[in-house]
């Protein structure tokens, strides 16, 4: 649901982008044990909704998340990446959503 829209906002497009590289090299359909941040970051975004049921759609997310890390580290505040982002109301809560799974204590930002 909440996640075709983030993957259709900037960053998301940034990560299919990312995602569809490893597939072609070989990357994808191997799954890999996730960090204990990582493991927060998925756990916050699916007890808010989000409908991350397989390791490919779990790091894609990742990578979204770290990629707001990255941005939030570089100086800009979650309201400005917020207002960066194409899209209506939805995406932006769904961006929302993706910042505060990243900046929860223990998680991607931490």
């Amino acid at each position: 649901m909440g996640k075709k829209r983030r993957l259709a906002s900037g960053f998301g497009v940034m990560v299919a982008g990312v995602f569809l590289v490893g597939a072609a090299a070989g990357a994808a359909g191997a799954e890999r044990a996730l960090t204990a941040q990582e493991q927060v970051f998925v756990s916050y975004l699916q007890a808010h909704g989000e409908l991350l049921s397989d390791n490919d759609q779990q790091v894609a997310a990742i990578d979204v998340g770290k990629a707001d890390c990255s941005a939030l580290a570089g100086g800009l505040t979650k309201e400005h990446l917020v207002e960066q982002l194409p899209g209506g109301a939805s995406e932006k809560e769904e961006a929302v959503l993706f910042l505060d799974a990243a900046t929860a204590p223990g998680s991607l930002c931490g």
